[in-house]
């Protein structure tokens, strides 16, 4: 297993994403468990030269996972809040993600995610643009934005509705509970539960690794749709709530451990 972030800054944190190739499968682990795997910049930026990586022709499969605690929880909230109080940071769906997301979006070949315990606002969505999700029965999903005065980003407001329904998306989104994985099964949102989900979605990689790439890939292209331009629409209204008062007050109930009080501007 490697480190993609050899050669760079030695003061820079140790890696957040390690990637190891076998068999044609690319590994990437997201590796940043004491935080839960939240999107800090330097994570963002260590998947987003993951994503690159995974697109080099000796690699047939990826694999895509978290910890045992979660996959991915989205948004570092300390270092957002760390962002708003030093008015720095706000441009970053626009300069970060929606990079990240399209890099991952430009693999052709199959991307499988292994899920254990939670995905959620960004973290989910880097999920669903996954072309199989296996889940652990410990796995949740949660769209997390209403809950922070937010609107979705990384394409989760084309992909949900493709994946559902029209209306499911919106109770999906819009009341903002977690599903639990067998839900998640039942909704179409996983393709398997497994007790093993690590090891389940390893040994889907490499089943798809030793198929017909070229022909994978032509069938992953004929079924992918734009995605991206739903993310930079979410950009726009992410940078309009940003500066709204029910983000803020959200922050500040963060901050103080209390449920905001929301007043709709």
């Amino acid at each position: 297993m490697s480190n993609i972030a050899e050669g760079t800054n030695p003061q820079q944190n140790a890696s957040t994403v390690l990637t190891e190739l076998a068999d044609g499968v690319l590994t990437i682990t997201i590796n940043r468990a004491e935080a839960y795997n939240s999107l800090n910049k330097q994570l963002r930026a260590e998947l987003k030269e993951a994503f690159v990586r995974a697109q080099q022709p000796d690699v047939r499969a990826v694999l895509l996972v978290g910890g045992p605690k979660a996959f991915c929880t989205g948004q570092d909230l300390k270092e957002h809040i760390a962002d708003l109080q030093a008015g720095a940071g706000m441009g970053k769906v626009v300069e970060e993600y929606n990079p990240m997301v399209a890099e991952l979006v430009a693999i052709d070949v199959p991307v499988i995610a292994g899920i254990e315990g939670a995905a959620a606002g960004a973290g989910w969505s880097l999920a669903l643009h996954c072309d199989f999700r296996i889940a652990g029965e410990g796995a949740s999903f949660k769209a997390a934005f209403p809950s922070i005065g937010l609107a979705t980003d990384c394409g989760m407001s084309a992909l949900l509705p493709r994946m559902v329904s029209d209306a499911k998306a919106r109770e999906i989104l819009f009341l903002d509970r977690k599903i639990g994985a067998r839900d998640a099964l039942e909704l179409g949102l996983v393709t398997e539960v497994s007790e093993a989900p690590v090891e389940a979605a390893r040994a889907l990689a490499t089943q798809l690794a030793a198929g017909s790439t070229a022909a994978l890939k032509e069938i992953k292209a004929l079924l992918r749709r734009d995605t991206l331009a739903a993310a930079d629409a979410e950009a726009d209204a992410q940078a309009r709530l940003a500066v709204s008062a029910d983000h803020r007050e959200a922050v500040a109930a963060f901050l103080e451990k209390r449920p905001p009080l929301f007043t709709g501007k």
